[in-house]
């Protein structure tokens, strides 16, 4: 599964944490009686139209069939500053019983790692409670094919503007990376963009020439830009190459030789295996906690809910909320020179 491959990645050997849940704090009817007639919020970092919203509203519509007591689910766009204004809403603000989901971006749960003090995260690593992850899916910089720009180190003489929400999000935070690795003068970087709706209609009018994007958000927003020549896909922003990636699409790490700004890569490119976590408010009681990290990856497993994903074209590749939180902790146990290389690169 690609979540162990991106453990191996890591190089972790951290022993296991003791578990954050307990096995069975209270009856199923408990749980069950707690959320009976109740109504949980669906929170999504981005305006609605992209491939976050189309994601969270479609498990919304799944997970509560397997939520003991069948709540009702409602969902709510909170975008800002690529969902860091959700995230701290989640930590600060949302209610600790079980009826806060969010669905923000993978950059978010890294963020310590990547800004150390100068982070605008209100909360701590693994505070959050992590509920699943929805799809493994490689980022990828593309360009209009318009543009002129056909490879990545073109950009030492060419330019492409690249638009980005807000400045801690992965559409920010890896181009930037790449043009200081790499020393691209010509990646022009605009952030503000309140989610992929208008970063795509800003493309459309060639307002912008390019883009740090997932697969699987072009599946969602602009799936025809993938087989009519709009786009040309310049690099894969992964560790490793992707199987959803078109084979010839090369690694940002075969344009640079040294091996230490591949160790520096890595680690900034790890936060783009999580494409689609879901969060909970730190502080659940256990058995609800359980109880939503279950009926997640039982809506993961539930063939109506994957027969719609399969209408939409969107990949299912489960993480479960036990195997996000190893990752992250094993993510945060990186050795201290590493996460200050990373911090100087990504300094804003």
């Amino acid at each position: 599964m690609i979540r162990h491959r991106l453990t191996a990645w890591l190089g972790a050997a951290s022993a296991l944490m003791p578990p954050l849940l307990l096995p069975s704090a209270a009856t199923a009817d408990e749980v069950a009686d707690f959320y009976r007639g109740k109504t949980i919020t669906m929170f999504i970092g981005y305006p609605s139209g992209g491939g976050y919203d189309l994601y969270a509203r479609t498990i919304g519509r799944h997970i509560v069939r397997h939520i003991p007591g069948t709540p009702s689910i409602v969902p709510q766009n909170m975008p800002g500053a690529s969902s860091m204004l959700l995230a701290n809403h989640m930590a600060k603000v949302a209610p600790r019983d079980g009826t806060a989901l969010a669905a923000v971006n993978s950059a978010l749960l890294f963020d310590s790692i990547f800004q150390g003090a100068a982070s605008k995260a209100q909360f701590k690593p693994n505070e959050m409670l992590t509920v699943g992850n929805v799809v493994s899916s490689a980022s990828v910089i593309i360009a209009l094919s318009k543009s002129g720009v056909t490879r990545l180190d073109d950009l030492k003489t060419k330019e492409l503007v690249v638009g980005a929400t807000g400045r801690s999000g992965d559409t920010y935070l890896l181009p930037l990376a790449i043009k200081r690795v790499m020393g691209l003068d010509g990646l022009k970087i605009v952030p503000g963009y309140p989610g992929t709706r208008e970063v795509a209609i800003a493309l459309e009018r060639a307002e912008i020439t390019g883009r740090v994007w997932d697969m699987e958000g072009i599946k969602a927003a602009r799936p025809q830009w993938l087989t009519d020549g709009t786009i040309r896909i310049l690099a894969q922003l992964a560790p490793k190459k992707m199987p959803e990636v078109p084979a010839d699409v090369p690694l940002v790490k075969e344009f640079v030789a040294s091996e230490d700004d591949h160790k520096v890569l890595d680690v900034i490119f790890m936060s783009t295996i999580l494409a689609r976590p879901y969060i909970a408010p730190p502080g659940l009681p256990p058995a609800r906690a359980k109880a939503l990290r279950d009926a997640f990856m039982t809506t993961m497993r539930d063939p109506v809910f994957l027969a719609e994903m399969g209408k939409l074209n969107m990949t299912v590749d489960p993480t479960s909320g036990e195997d996000v939180e190893r990752i992250l902790r094993d993510a945060h146990a990186l050795p201290a020179p590493l996460i200050d290389k990373v911090r100087k690169l990504l300094a804003d």
